[in-house]
């Protein structure tokens, strides 16, 4: 069998989103398509595979990752928004979607249609890696003197980091913030070599200015780029490095994060389509 896909990119993410509105993919495996199209070798190559369908009167948005279905789904939701305003199926100022979690939870996520290509996304407030499970509902919502209290200074490598271990983004994603002003990477390891916060994916974060941060996650499925951009801009606000809007730059394009009085945060990107293609996946 054929499978029409498009793959778009959101900063440092590429997905690839399959079209199953018309339900022709119903029996399909997915899990199995998505190990084989995501393989950067034999495969068409990404991060995550997003597949919108159908069911009554809503579009449902899965997401999986090499792993199996559940992976982060800001990006996705993003990119799934955008192909559906291009495609004439969603009204013109917000697009709604069911977004299934894994097998057993799922929510709902609205994106806001701001322009033609740019749209914004409440992803909640930022929370503590280190208290409760992984992606628990039950991790109270952070303040910025909250979030502040949790920085610590870590000595690694000949260098001092302030590490912030928090996690900001839809549900699914932790993060580290690490203010780092050398190679993100460097510093990441350096941090794990010494025994520091290891939970969730380390975000290096460089202030710019007070209005502009530089961002850099290391490359995962695992994490959004929209994840790591609210988690930098929410780190360096409560720090006071920063105000409580800014343009966050990744190494492929950059993300507005804005966090409101309320306290959620707010991410507007472009995502960008890369290419149409088609991949033969055997019959089951």
């Amino acid at each position: 069998m054929d499978l029409s896909f498009y793959k778009l990119r959101v900063c440092d993410a590429d997905l690839l989103l399959v079209d199953d509105l018309a339900g022709d993919g119903r029996d399909r495996d997915w899990e199995e398509a998505a190990r084989a199209l995501l393989h950067r070798r034999r495969g068409a190559g990404a991060d995550r595979l997003a597949v919108v369908s159908r069911a009554e009167e809503d579009i449902w948005l899965r997401v999986f990752v090499p792993g199996g279905e559940g992976g982060p789904c800001a990006d996705a939701a993003l990119c799934a928004a955008r192909y559906l305003l291009d495609s004439g199926r969603s009204g013109s100022e917000t697009v709604r979607l069911r977004v299934s979690r894994d097998a057993a939870a799922s929510g709902e996520v609205e994106v806001d249609v701001l322009d033609s290509a740019s749209l914004g996304l409440a992803v909640g407030p930022p929370r503590s890696v280190l208290a409760g499970p992984r992606g628990g509902e039950q991790d109270a919502a952070l303040a910025p003197e909250e979030v502040a209290a949790l920085s610590t200074l870590i000595e690694a490598g000949g260098a001092r980091y302030e590490v912030i271990p928090i996690r900001a983004g839809l549900p699914g994603t932790d993060a580290a913030a690490i203010f780092a002003e050398g190679a993100a990477a460097r510093a990441r390891a350096r941090i794990r070599a010494s025994g520091g916060p290891s939970r969730g994916a380390a975000v290096a974060v460089r202030v710019v200015s007070r209005g502009e941060l530089r961002a850099s996650a290391p490359a995962s499925p695992e994490i959004d780029s929209i994840a790591a951009a609210a988690c930098a801009l929410a780190a360096a606000a409560a720090a006071g490095r920063s105000d409580r809007e800014a343009l966050v730059r990744l190494r492929a394009g950059a993300l507005w994060v804005e966090w409101a009085p309320r306290g959620s945060l707010y991410a507007v990107g472009r995502p960008e389509y890369v290419y149409r293609g088609e991949f033969h996946l055997p019959d089951r």
